[in-house]
């Protein structure tokens, strides 16, 4: 994983799609362990939905060079 500081100053975590898999599974953990815990589901919910957006753009990716 990487880090990265914006001209703005705000920081953004950059990593490999392993590491996205094994964040979103211990978020999941995390959440099924501790159910009224916000901030993790809030977490678990990002991580999803980043996962999912990355999983579109590869499908995306393959479709335009198969064709």
């Amino acid at each position: 994983m990487q880090f990265i500081v914006t001209p703005g100053g705000d920081e953004i975590a950059v990593m490999n799609a392993s590491e996205a898999l094994v964040i979103e599974g211990a978020l999941s953990l995390y959440v099924l362990k501790h159910p009224e815990s916000n901030v993790a589901i809030d977490a678990l919910q990002a991580a999803s939905a980043a996962n999912e957006a990355r999983e579109a753009r590869m499908e995306e990716v393959v479709e335009r060079t198969s064709v």
